[in-house]
């Protein structure tokens, strides 16, 4: 008897290994990818929300893993967390093969959907790569007749029922008469009359257009069917400008994705372009097309423009004797929707997802092995490669890109960075080049801080790299080159004021959320891990960043009152457990205060000795120095830090009264009596210092009729640089002479010279980086983190 089943059913003999040695290589995880795309369109398996969280369903669809960027502290470089598994997830869709991933716009929520229809939406708000269910789904029949084809955020800060997060209800949009007529791809777009266009396709190759609106008082939808586009199958794959020949024997492509692009502003002219809906259709070689085998692979994108027009009437219906009187005229015609196809175009390559930048007016077509196309939005053509040195508009105008590497897997195996392309590596990078390489990462900066949320890791992690290979093949100085403009430009371009040297409100500045933004990205760009110190600009920032947490855990957690004399009533201070959580951040920004006074008698002394030495003239030079390395002395006059300490201080003056007036038998009120009472330098002490410092400057910008604009650039320089501008040099010499020399009489200088300042992260000495070494500090809290702790 014969062995052999292959006849058995008359199929097909397989095709033979070596007739497929001219497939091209393409992973398996991306043509998997491509085959769920074409039965439904919502079957994205990676996502990345505004927030930095990085969220994958795992191959087999049963888990779905939460990453993030994070800097290694050893090495100082930025890579990609492990996988946590968010198993809450998969329990809530009882063991159902997950599907698709979507975040919320603010991206602290996360919708998830399975092969049966079912969504659910978790949270992501308590900590980093951990979630709690803030929906749960209902499961429903075990069939796949409620599959998920479209999904789509809307705004949430909608008006619904009181105590009712979560109200579900829906609308029909047209019945169903055969199995060809089940949809397998939807989208949605806004409209400019705050409507909805939905567009959906079905396995009849229809692409059907709605109109939808939403009451949400009534919780209904009002839905109207606007057009139809009749067997809409993959265009001709005619030879085009793309140059892709007409002569190779490409199967049907098939849509895998559908986008509706709403109205955007027309760069030609002040006109608005219309809605555009674009269909992928694409087609690889596969093994089971021995057809195919030996051609590339290619998406093809049909375009059709949305066009609203008023309909007119033929004059001859005027002069019909039966007109009725009440029959509408032309102008109260209600507009009709026009759709007019445009040519397609062709892209060698699988598209794997399409973005739009400048309000629109571009777009990014993203491929799978890693390139990225920008084309203008009215006709699609590609944006020419401007590599001038003189203007900046893009991180790939100035020479970076993505790696060309393999197509994408389906795995989250490795991060890949965009880094300045070869080309530009043959010889170093000239002054032009490294200031238009910070403008094209100050328009990133500034459109990432345009949108929600404060993410910008990944930036972070491109500019480091790109610092890295600049320092490898270019002789420049990177402050002076590339980090100092950058951080110049941020504010320049989102106008921040940052000179609080006048009589400013501290509840302005806390609610000003750029503030913590650019001195983060300040803080980033001068970490190189645990085991190197911090350049002067990134302490500035640290410290700064720190303060600013301090005033806003004090305003929000204990209710400073508004005129600053003291505690509000509103502050719940019968709780112990309350104000004892404030300890480390109490105790925190009190060493700090030892810190900056401790440095001062340093300056102090190394001032007198160099003013002896000048035969009584003080040398300024030795501020300017960047070998001492301290921030202490432009933690004094940048204006923010001493806006924050100002407003910390004045909550620790009320916090004393306190303790003095009734709080003197708890055990708790006595630990912080005694907090503030060890402190070598006294409260009052250091607030007259931080007033004379603020008299100081301001007459030195009164005297000599320094405008805003200058005082701004002067501010600007001193939070980025971490030293003191020389305009402001005679404040420095009142500080370090006649204020500090009072100051010494006020001052505990043995117990000052012994107070452990190790663990604030500012010093540069062998206790500190002993300290590092041995403990990890909870930089919220400023407690100390137990060993063996997550």
């Amino acid at each position: 008897m014969d062995d052999s089943l292959d006849d058995l059913f008359g199929d097909e003999p397989l095709v033979e290994i070596s007739a497929l040695a001219g497939l091209p290589s393409i992973a398996r995880g991306l043509i998997q990818s491509i085959d769920d795309a074409r039965v439904s369109g919502c079957s994205q398996k990676i996502a990345w929300s505004n927030q930095g969280c990085i969220a994958s369903i795992s191959s087999d669809g049963h888990s779905v893993s939460l990453r993030n960027l994070y800097c290694n502290s050893a090495t100082g470089l930025w890579v990609l967390s492990d996988g946590e598994e968010a198993k809450i997830i998969a329990l809530s869709h009882n063991g159902y093969p997950l599907k698709h991933l979507s975040w919320s716009h603010a991206g602290t929520e996360l919708a998830v959907t399975d092969i049966l229809g079912n969504i659910s939406v978790f949270s992501l708000v308590h900590a980093i790569n951990r979630c709690t269910v803030s929906r749960r789904c209902a499961l429903g029949a075990e069939d796949n007749l409620s599959v998920i084809v479209g999904l789509v955020w809307l705004n949430q800060d909608r008006s619904g029922p009181e105590g009712a997060r979560w109200v579900e209800f829906g609308g029909e949009l047209h019945s169903i008469s055969t199995a060809a007529e089940l949809l397998t791809h939807a989208t949605i777009c806004a409209d400019k009359d705050s409507s909805m266009l939905i567009a959906t396709y079905s396995f009849s190759k229809h692409i059907r257009l709605y109109r939808a609106g939403v009451e949400w008082s009534r919780q209904t939808f009002i839905i109207e069917h606007v057009k139809t586009i009749g067997d809409c199958s993959s265009p001709k794959q005619d030879a085009d400008a793309n140059g892709l020949p007409s002569s190779l024997p490409y199967p049907e492509a098939q849509l895998y994705h559908l986008e509706m692009l709403s109205p955007a502003p027309d760069p030609r002219n002040k006109e608005t372009l219309p809605p555009l809906l674009l269909a992928f259709f694409c087609n690889y070689p596969h093994q089971n097309n021995p057809a195919s085998i030996g051609n590339e692979p290619w998406t093809s994108i049909a375009r059709w423009e949305l066009n609203s027009t008023k309909p007119t009437l033929h004059p001859s219906f005027s002069q019909l004797s039966s007109k009725k009187a009440n029959a509408p005229t032309s102008s109260e015609l209600q507009m009709e929707v026009v759709l007019k196809r445009l040519p397609h175009i062709s892209i060698g390559n699988i598209v794997n997802s399409v973005q739009q930048l400048n309000l629109g007016t571009t777009l990014a077509f993203c491929s799978s092995e890693g390139s990225v196309e920008f084309r203008s939005r009215p006709a699609l053509d590609l944006l020419p490669r401007d590599e001038s040195s003189d203007k900046a508009s893009g991180l790939t105008q100035v020479g970076l890109g993505f790696p060309q590497g393999d197509n994408y897997d389906g795995d989250m195996a490795g991060l890949r960075l965009m880094q300045i392309r070869q080309g530009y590596l043959d010889s170093p990078l000239s002054d032009d080049i490294l200031e238009a390489v910070a403008e094209a990462f100050v328009i990133q900066f500034s459109i990432s801080c345009s949108g929600y949320g404060n993410y910008h890791d990944d930036l972070s992690a491109t500019m480091q790299l790109f610092r890295e290979q600049n320092l490898k093949h270019a002789d420049s100085t990177p402050i002076s080159t590339f980090t100092k403009p950058f951080l110049s430009d941020i504010h320049r371009v989102i106008s921040l004021n940052i000179d609080y040297s006048g009589d400013v409100k501290t509840e302005n500045y806390l609610k000003n959320g750029m503030h913590q933004r650019t001195l983060s990205m300040q803080l980033s760009l001068g970490y190189r891990g645990s085991q190197q110190h911090r350049s002067l600009s990134s302490k500035v920032a640290f410290a700064i960043l720190q303060l600013r947490w301090a005033a806003l855990s004090f305003a929000m957690g204990l209710k400073l009152s508004p005129i600053g004399t003291g505690l509000s009533g509103e502050a719940d201070l019968r709780r112990t457990e309350t104000v004892r959580s404030f300890f480390g951040i109490i105790a925190w920004t009190l060493s700090l205060m030892n810190f900056i006074v401790d440095e001062l008698f340093t300056l102090a002394t190394a001032m007198e000795d160099t003013s002896a030495a000048e035969n009584g003239s003080p040398n300024h030079d030795m501020l300017a120095s960047k070998k001492l390395n301290t921030p202490a002395l432009a933690l004094l006059f940048v204006s923010q830090s001493r806006l924050l300490c100002k407003y910390n201080f004045r909550f620790f003056r009320g916090l004393c009264a306190e303790i003095a007036q009734q709080r003197s038998q708890d055990p708790t009120w006595r630990e912080l009596g005694s907090m503030f009472s060890r402190s070598p330098v006294p409260l009052p002490s250091f607030e007259k210092v931080l007033a004379e410092v603020d008299s100081n400057v301001r007459n030195v910008y009164d005297s000599e009729n320094i405008p805003e604009a200058e005082r701004k650039d002067i501010e600007t320089n001193m939070l980025i640089s971490g030293t003191v501008n020389r305009r402001l040099w005679p404040a420095v010499e009142a500080l370090l002479t006649k204020t500090v020399r009072a100051l010494r009489e006020e001052t505990n200088v043995a117990e000052l010279y012994f107070h452990d300042v190790s663990w604030l992260g500012l010093s540069d000495d062998g206790a500190s980086d002993r300290w590092k070494k041995e403990h990890r500090l909870d930089v919220i809290r400023k407690t100390e983190v137990p060993t063996g702790a997550r």
